[in-house]
C-alpha cells in the first residue's frame, strides 16, 4: 500500500510533527528544566558541605569546648527566660536588705536587643518596694548589679510615705538567649 502524499496527509503530518516539538518543547521546559535546576543546587550545597566538614572535621574536643563555653555563660545570660529564678534572687536580696517588694510586674516581654542577634531578648520588670530607709534601697541595687546574671537597673525613684516609712519603684531588664525556632 502506498501513501500518496497530497496535501491533506501532508498538513496532517506537520500537524502531528509541531505538537510533538510542542510536546517536547514545554514538557522540556516546565518539568525537566525545574528538576535539573534543583538538582544542580542541591548538589552544590552537598559540595560546600562536604568542604566545609572537610576544612572542619567534626570532633568530640570542639564540641566540650563549646558546651564548657555555654556553662560558663548560663550563668549571667541563661538559656530561656529563667525568670524565676531572678525574682527569687530578688526576693533573697531584698530580705537580706530590709526591703519589701509590694509587687513585680511583667512591663515588656521578648523585645529584642539592638544590634544584636534577633536570639538575644530581653525582658522588662518594674519593681514597687518599701523599707524604713533609702539606703535600704541603694544597698538593694547595689546588690542586684553584683549579682552574675545581668541586671540593666534603668529607672529608680522613691519617696516618704510617713514619718519612718519609704516607698520607691525601679524598672530593670533582664537578658536571655532563645534557641532558634525552625
Amino acid at each position: 500500500m502506498t501513501i500518496k502524499w497530497n496535501r491533506e496527509i501532508f498538513l496532517v503530518t506537520l500537524t502531528l510533527f509541531a505538537v510533538l516539538f510542542a510536546t517536547f518543547y514545554y514538557g522540556n521546559q516546565y518539568f525537566i528544566e525545574p528538576v535539573k535546576g534543583e538538582a544542580d543546587n542541591l548538589s552544590m550545597l552537598v559540595n560546600q558541605q562536604e568542604t566545609v566538614l572537610s576544612d572542619y572535621p567534626p570532633s568530640e574536643s570542639l564540641l566540650e569546648e563549646v558546651e564548657t563555653g555555654y556553662t560558663l555563660t548560663e550563668s549571667y545570660l541563661p538559656l530561656n527566660d529563667d525568670s524565676d529564678s531572678a525574682m527569687v534572687a530578688l526576693e533573697e536580696h531584698a530580705d537580706r536588705d530590709n526591703v519589701t517588694v509590694m509587687s513585680v510586674s511583667r512591663i515588656n516581654e521578648r523585645q529584642s536587643v539592638e544590634d544584636i542577634s534577633d536570639s538575644f531578648v530581653k525582658n522588662t520588670y518594674q519593681a514597687e518596694i518599701t523599707s524604713k530607709s533609702p539606703g535600704n534601697f541603694r544597698q538593694l541595687i547595689e546588690q542586684l548589679m553584683n549579682e552574675q546574671r545581668v541586671w540593666n537597673i534603668t529607672s529608680f525613684a522613691y519617696e516618704k510615705d510617713g514619718e519612718d516609712t519609704y516607698s520607691g519603684t525601679f524598672t530593670f531588664e533582664l537578658f536571655y538567649h532563645m534557641e532558634p525556632t525552625e
